[in-house]
């Protein structure tokens, strides 16, 4: 049982956002990075992006992949980034943009396109995968951190994701009743290769993994989950537990069909779990699932745009953490992230009323 229910806002898109667009309100204006920004607000560190360009990664940067048979070239076209990847059994490449105005990564064009012309491509891709963890740079900013909280490695997916991340959710979907041998194969391919990154991590100290998923039983329903994603959470969850290491996964949009396997499968906690109106789900419900399953989340962008009095956010806290006693398994944050629209009176509100009823003792 904690003294107090941790409270770390994900302002990382936020900070970006507010920054790049000459937003920051004079109290930031000092602020070089969103590290900053949550000192000046007194907060905690649960975080998973300390050191992730916007620009060009949702996620990681302390494991960087690399390719020893297969040439990557990277070339720029009017703002967009195209990544080529010439391996020994064919040219891939896809198409990157950061979005300016929304200060967002998107992806234009995917890697994957054309099976039969290109599959033999695909494997040979995910076969010369190579990962490795960067001790310099996650012990750096571990330092940095200090007792302020916890830095999460978040540089691997579920193989699943992988394939949306290649491929698009969709057309996955159409890969997987087409040929699901062949993606079968490639997931077993990548599993093998993010499991020994876990492995490397959980064994050097690390002490919160993240697989970085978008669970959501829109994409990953119930028959989906057990067949392509629970023994690689499994093994995860095993390598992690093994060396005492805590397995999140990330998560947006409905889990309650799933979250009995998403348990099941050994993952510790959920982070960023979109709760009524937004995911199906409630807050209390999902720490319940498990005697010891942690949940992270509490504010969405309904609880954060527009304007938000110190009255009307003390009573959403008390009322919020009223619901989620005992205290314990939960840490107050956002669910998946805060929205750009956000006041900074808003985040500071917040910030107050966690001050004022988060102490387990209330």
């Amino acid at each position: 049982m904690p003294d107090r229910v941790p409270f770390a806002p994900n302002i990382w898109q936020w900070f970006e956002y507010q920054r790049r667009h000459g937003l920051l309100p004079e109290e930031l204006k000092e602020c070089e990075s969103h590290l900053d920004v949550m000192r000046v607000l007194g907060v905690d560190v649960f975080a998973r992006n300390l050191v992730t360009d916007i620009r060009t990664r949702w996620f990681g940067a302390h494991a960087l992949p690399a390719y020893p048979r297969t040439e990557v070239e990277e070339t720029e076209e009017g703002g967009r980034r195209r990544l080529t990847y010439h391996t020994p059994q064919g040219t891939l490449s896809e198409v990157l943009e950061f979005q300016h105005e929304g200060c967002t990564l998107v992806q234009l064009e995917y890697l994957f396109k054309d099976f039969e012309p290109e599959k033999a491509a695909w494997l040979a891709l995910f076969e010369d995968l190579q990962l490795s963890f960067d001790w310099e740079s996650f012990n750096q900013v571990s330092r940095a951190v200090g007792d302020d909280g916890i830095v999460i490695a978040g540089e691997v997916t579920s193989p699943l994701k992988q394939l949306h991340l290649c491929a698009r959710a969709d057309q996955t979907t159409f890969l997987l009743v087409d040929h699901e041998v062949e993606m079968m194969k490639l997931m077993a391919v990548y599993a093998e290769k993010a499991l020994g990154l876990i492995e490397e991590m959980a064994s050097g100290g690390v002490q919160v993994i993240m697989s970085m998923d978008n669970l959501d039983s829109t994409f990953y329903p119930p028959p989906y989950f057990e067949r392509y994603c629970s023994e690689f959470y499994r093994k995860a969850a095993e390598i992690c537990h093994r060396h005492g290491s805590y397995l999140f996964s990330h998560a947006c949009g409905n889990q309650r069909a799933i979250l009995p396997q998403v348990v099941q499968s050994g993952i510790d906690g959920l982070e960023g779990i979109a709760f009524p109106p937004l995911g199906d789900i409630d807050l209390w419900d999902a720490k319940e699932a498990g005697e010891s399953f942690i949940v992270v989340g509490g504010l969405s962008a309904v609880e954060l745009e527009g304007p938000v009095t110190r009255e009307a956010a003390e009573q959403y806290v008390e009322k919020l953490f009223h619901r989620m006693f005992p205290l314990e398994r939960f840490v107050f944050s956002m669910s998946c992230n805060t929205s750009i629209r956000t006041r900074w009176d808003t985040l500071r509100s917040y910030r107050d009323a966690w001050l004022k009823f988060g102490n387990t003792g209330n």
